[in-house]
């Protein structure tokens, strides 16, 4: 499946992110993560791409608050709507990140609750965030895992995360973040521990319900062909800085030498390969 791409001129900016610094404790001493890096995002699929260790995902992490302790996060600005990152404490961000942001890691079986069946995982999440009672949250969770294209929602509601294969895990982390109705998606590697098949079909669900729901989605990769077929616009990491923000209709043609150093780099398709890695 090819993914409807847009030419994005971004309106109403949600997340603002200036000057954005992360650094680790190691026993090595100091390691940069980011260093420096800017940019703005809408109503739009941006993606955030780059090679291991280029610090992508310390970006989805810094948003969230999500940081391991030994770790030195510092920007000139960090503002998600009217909300200045920086200066939320723990129980602000707490609250943000329940609400009006939420963030599906790469691998769901780790994420999920392996003693709380399903139900009750997506249950509390709609108590919690929407103040909903014991049938609400059934009814509305039932017709979220729908959503989602659980054919057998009911189920799904009765079974443990370790009953479930990687995809309708993945699928029912989606339902699960998805509860609280955020405005920002952050989607840090979903489908990289996926099958093909599962893969296309969690991609095809996040593309549906972010143009259904009108969201905001920071979708992170090492995969450039995947994001540039996938996403609006494309933010190039490289060594913890930012190489370039492109259009991802623009992609092939960037004229940044890492760029088209990554597109060089692409593992060449054959006959049959799923179009979701196409550019």
């Amino acid at each position: 499946m090819a993914f409807a791409t847009r030419l994005i001129r971004v309106i109403e900016v949600m997340l603002t992110i200036e000057n954005l610094r992360v650094s680790y404790d190691t026993p090595r001493g100091e390691v940069t993560g980011l260093a420096g890096v800017s940019f703005k995002c809408g109503r739009e699929k941006l993606g955030v791409v780059g090679e291991s260790g280029s610090g992508k995902s310390s970006i989805g992490r810094a948003i969230m608050g999500l940081l391991p302790p030994n770790a030195h996060l510092a920007a000139d600005k960090m503002r998600f709507k009217d909300n200045d990152l920086l200066a939320c404490d723990e129980s602000a961000l707490r609250a943000l990140r329940g609400r009006r942001m939420a963030m599906i890691f790469q691998d769901p079986l780790l994420a999920l609750n392996p003693v709380m069946k399903i139900g009750a995982q997506i249950a509390e999440s709609y108590k919690v965030h929407q103040g909903f009672g014991v049938s609400a949250s059934r009814r509305h969770g039932l017709k979220m895992l729908r959503s989602v294209h659980i054919e057998d929602p009911e189920r799904m509601w009765s079974a443990y995360p370790n009953e479930l294969s990687g995809g309708m895990a993945q699928r029912a982390m989606i339902a699960m973040m998805l509860a609280s109705g955020p405005d920002l998606l952050i989607a840090d590697e979903p489908t990289s521990a996926l099958d093909v098949i599962s893969r296309q079909s969690v991609l095809e669900i996040i593309d549906e319900l972010v143009q259904s729901r009108g969201m905001g989605l920071l979708f992170i990769s090492h995969d450039l062909g995947l994001v540039g077929n996938f996403c609006d616009r494309v933010v190039v990491l490289k060594n913890g800085e930012l190489a370039e923000t492109v259009d991802a209709v623009a992609l092939n043609s960037s004229g940044h030498s890492y760029t088209r150093a990554l597109l060089a780099a692409r593992p060449r398709l054959v006959t049959g390969v799923s179009a979701d890695i196409k550019n």
